[in-house]
């Protein structure tokens, strides 16, 4: 079963590939970010699913094109915190990158404030319409001009899901500009794993050899059917394997990363 051996050997292999559509995925997410980073435009959605890089590509061209303040924030955050999270990044050319931040997109409250911040008008107005005894508190106004950008990074698909809360998730999409990043089926997947480690050297600090590099490519290719899923965590836990243990290295993989079922 596991690390078949294929046809597959030349260390080029995967190196060699053809990425030209990928390059073109990711040239127009830089280019984006780029006029995020300059003002000139309000918001971006970055959709896929997870562990294909989305968040290490914005971080990357956010470190390369950001002129003023920026921003990530992943995890659980209250309505409160994004408001004021969009209080102290209001100004012109501050960006705010809100991650998987599902806490807030399935609260109607906190999808009208993004919608307010991520708005066409030429005026972005942001209220804070429940009691103002804590932004005193916090020192913080109930309604401010939002003139910063915001990126959405998000596994959710806008617009499917449904009732309210869909139609919602749909307006902030008509607000912005989308962009999604690789699919769901196991070949998008590692073709993004690959280009991720192949060309923008997702690998790079564990100092692998090419051939460390592309038998971590070629096992997952190899296991793919065995593997729970697919991911650039996926690559980095194997380059950690190799790096400590470069004898055995796939016998341990075999036993930690698995379906132990098949």
């Amino acid at each position: 079963m596991p690390y078949e051996t294929t046809e597959k050997s030349d260390n080029n292999f995967y190196v060699n590939d053809d990425y030209s559509e990928l390059e073109r995925c990711y040239a127009s997410v830089e280019t984006f970010i780029e006029k995020i980073s300059q003002g000139s435009l309000r918001s971006l959605i970055i959709n896929g699913p997870p562990g294909v890089g989305k968040t290490f590509s914005v971080e990357s061209y956010l470190k390369k094109h950001a002129s003023r303040k920026y921003k990530m924030i992943a995890g659980h955050m209250s309505t409160l915190s994004l408001y004021g999270n969009l209080y102290h990044y209001r100004e012109a050319g501050n960006v705010l990158v809100l991650d998987d931040i599902d806490s807030v997109l399935s609260k109607i409250e906190g999808v009208n404030i993004l919608k307010a911040a991520m708005d066409t008008k030429p005026s972005r107005r942001i209220y804070w319409e429940s009691s103002s005894s804590l932004l005193n508190k916090l020192n913080m106004p109930t309604g401010f001009d939002f003139q910063g950008s915001v990126i959405l990074i998000s596994n959710i698909s806008f617009g499917k899901s449904g009732g309210k809360l869909g139609a919602h998730l749909e307006a902030l999409k008509d607000r912005s500009y989308t962009l999604t990043i690789a699919n769901n089926s196991s070949e998008s997947l590692f073709k993004q794993l690959c280009f991720m480690v192949m060309k923008k050297d997702l690998l790079s600090s564990f100092l692998l050899s090419a051939k460390q590099t592309h038998d971590i490519l070629k096992y997952v290719d190899d296991n793919m059917e065995f593997l729970p899923k697919i991911s650039l965590r996926l690559a980095i836990k194997l380059a950690q394997l190799v790096k400590d243990s470069p004898d055995n290295w796939y016998q341990m993989a075999n036993t930690g990363l698995l379906n132990q079922s098949n």
